[in-house]
């Protein structure tokens, strides 16, 4: 589609992870280095892990049209690229005020099949309640964040909006493709 997403510009700025005393133990496999005292995250690693997200978007829409994915974004300064993306591919999203039980609450209500939450760090709570409710989580994986629950982790800078934005409207518009065919393909048969 129209997002140039593994551009040079792209790669350099996803692959710029926390200083050194702050990178999570569990992600230095995930790290090719250090310059200047911050961990630089693997470039292949970034390209694996973001081509695997889309993939599993990908499949998930092609076998059920009706899939649903929640897109997951509490920081004010980046919510509004969270929302766009949600409505551009018609999809639900959750923006301010996340208390205990609201994916559990929004589940009872809507179809949710999996979700997309940018910043894993600041929204570990989210991802905790997701694994209960065995909810795949795609989220922005920066060299600071632990893993453990995030089925899609996707390596990246997450503190950049412009990443967010790139990322997030990627597999938004992988979602509108879907749908979009899936709607002409029904139309002609």
């Amino acid at each position: 589609m129209g997002v140039k997403t593994l551009d040079k510009d792209f790669l350099y700025y996803a692959s710029l992870g926390h200083k050194v005393m702050s990178v999570e133990p569990k992600s230095y496999s995930n790290i090719s280095g250090f310059r200047q005292g911050t961990s630089v995250i693997n470039v292949e690693k970034v390209k694996e892990s973001f081509f695997l997200s889309k993939h599993f978007v990908k499949s998930l829409f092609d076998v059920d049209v009706h899939s649903s994915i929640l897109f997951i974004n509490l920081d004010e300064t980046s919510s509004v690229i969270t929302r766009f993306c949600a409505l551009k591919s018609l999809e639900p999203y959750f923006i301010e005020n996340w208390s205990s039980g609201t994916l559990t609450n929004t589940i009872s209500k809507h179809k949710i099949d999996a979700i997309i939450v940018l910043s894993t760090k600041d929204n570990n709570f989210i991802i905790q309640e997701a694994s209960k409710l065995n909810i795949p989580v795609i989220g922005l994986v920066d060299s600071d964040t632990t893993v453990n629950l995030v089925s899609y982790p996707v390596w990246s800078n997450d503190n950049s909006v412009e990443l967010q934005y790139t990322i997030t409207s990627e597999i938004s518009d992988i979602i509108l493709e879907s749908k979009l065919t899936q709607f002409g393909m029904s139309c002609c048969g």
